[in-house]
């Protein structure tokens, strides 16, 4: 699979967002067919942007990172 654009991984987060409430890095990654680090870049330039908001789910390992539209 070649290259995506970011912005084209940023249209395919708010769209599966738009119709699940919350989700986490991995599912969206899953959802997207996206890496997960591109996954978090996006999610990341998102939340400064104010577009989506996150909040901590689950702790064990590692905290899980749940994010939904603002």
């Amino acid at each position: 699979m070649g290259r995506r654009n970011i912005l084209k991984v940023i249209e395919d987060i708010l769209k599966v967002l738009k119709r699940e409430p919350e989700m986490s890095v991995k599912a969206l990654s899953e959802e997207i067919k996206s890496q997960w680090e591109t996954t978090i870049k996006a999610l990341e330039f998102m939340k400064l942007v104010n577009l989506v908001k996150e909040r901590k789910g689950k702790k064990t390992n590692k905290t899980e990172r749940l994010f939904s539209l603002k």
